[in-house]
């Protein structure tokens, strides 16, 4: 059987009732990949590495930042295949190809490239990441292939220039199905550009705590073992909801929590464009609908379809509706499923509110969103126990010194956009 991916949607409801104008309601979304035996597409992987001056502290490790990222990408590296691709790059004040497109078979070359990243002749006072993604661009423009997918990770632990470029760059990555990873280390980077760059390139984004000497180790896994796993690409889902129906919102729920851009191409044509899927590891997404008031009956709101590439092809999906029962005297019970995703929304939303507060200095606000959170996540238990602990924390920083540490922060942002921890059904 040829690889694929299957299309499954649930409603939060079957059977709603609106007593008012129009009323929300909410799909759950699965994309469910099977790889059918069928081998990954080979990558050109471009590797962006800050070795500016602050990335040789050591931060009570005993190894320097630059140490343990040089560590864990050589360790990452066994998670590639030999016909994958990297390319090399270094930045600080300027930028450098240290290694051009190198396939894994020349390992040693790869090896020692890494090894010797710390000697590499570049200025260290700045960081220059608008200059280095440029020279990353290029390289896997360069070298694309209509069979191979491009990847870009990028690594830095400071503020860069740029910032206007570096945003430029990313969008033009989106447009081009080039994928972006940027990971960043300790608490001085720009966190609002690297989610930015992140969205824009519909990408991914690491927290890695520079004070816990593993924490590099297990994002460049996470994130290698994930791109050799990529066998889908240019994914999207089309929704085309009929009239009076409106989409509000469309949010990704795993692997990862994250609101994806919904672009009204003609009308009522909706597309959502998700990227690059993993074979075998299914992606469920939560499409936020305003549904307006009917006659008791059973009525399709929507169709749903699909469109992604595979070996170069593209393929899609027969359309699927999305079927309501309208009953005025009352609506059906809540699907169970759906309204585990729909707490894990509620708990992102209100960590974006805290670090907004946070932002503006509104303590009085922080601390009301960091008790909601506790609340909330007490209620959902286990599953959400780590964010509930780091809600805790911030609380705890208010009261001892009046602020949430740059550190808490990250970690709770971290924290929101994971999927729940406890397993999940299918």
């Amino acid at each position: 059987m040829k690889a694929t991916i299957y299309l499954e949607r649930m409603m939060h409801r079957d059977i709603i009732s609106v007593p008012g104008a129009s009323a929300a309601s909410y799909v759950l979304v699965k994309l469910i990949p099977s790889g059918a035996g069928e081998a990954t597409p080979p990558l050109h992987i471009a590797l962006v590495l800050d070795v500016s001056g602050s990335m040789y502290e050591e931060d009570g490790t005993g190894q320097s930042r630059l140490q343990r990222i040089q560590k864990a990408a050589l360790a990452a590296l066994d998670r590639l295949r030999p016909q994958d691709t990297l390319t090399v790059i270094a930045f600080a004040r300027n930028a450098a190809i240290l290694l051009p497109a190198t396939p894994l078979t020349q390992r040693a070359a790869i090896v020692e490239t890494l090894d010797k990243i710390d000697r590499c002749d570049i200025d260290p006072g700045g960081t220059a990441m608008d200059e280095a993604m440029r020279c990353a661009y290029d390289e896997l423009r360069a070298h694309r292939a209509a069979d191979r997918l491009s990847q870009m990770l990028v690594l830095t632990d400071g503020e860069t220039s740029g910032e206007v470029a570096c945003r430029e760059l990313a969008s033009q990555m989106g447009q081009e199905k080039i994928r972006l990873t940027v990971m960043g280390v300790g608490t001085e980077w720009n966190a609002s550009l690297i989610k930015d760059l992140a969205r824009l390139a519909q990408g991914t984004w690491y927290y890695i705590d520079a004070e816990d000497a593993q924490s590099a180790e297990r994002a460049f896994d996470a994130e290698f073992q994930h791109l050799a796993a990529l066998l889908f690409s240019g994914v999207k889902v089309h929704l085309w909801p009929v009239r009076d129906v409106r989409v509000k919102r469309f949010r990704q729920v795993t692997p990862e929590i994250r609101t994806l851009d919904i672009v009204e191409t003609e009308e009522r044509h909706w597309v959502a464009a998700i990227g690059n899927l993993e074979k075998d590891r299914p992606a469920r997404f939560v499409v936020e609908l305003s549904l307006p008031a009917r006659p008791d009956g059973q009525y399709v709101v929507a169709q749903l379809g699909l469109e992604y590439e595979l070996a170069g092809q593209v393929e899609k999906s027969a359309l699927v509706p999305l079927l309501v029962t309208y009953r005025a005297a009352g609506p059906g019970p809540i699907n169970a499923e759906v309204a585990r995703y729909i707490d894990e929304i509620q708990m992102y939303e209100m960590n974006e509110q805290m670090q907004q507060a946070i932002a503006s200095g509104d303590t009085a606000k922080v601390q009301q969103v960091a008790e909601k959170i506790v609340k909330k996540g007490e209620g959902l238990g286990p599953r959400a126990a780590k964010k509930t602990m780091l809600a805790r924390q911030a609380l705890g920083e208010l009261g001892q010194t009046g602020r949430v540490s740059r550190k808490t922060q990250l970690a709770l942002e971290d924290s929101a956009r994971l999927a729940e921890e406890m397993p999940l059904p299918g």
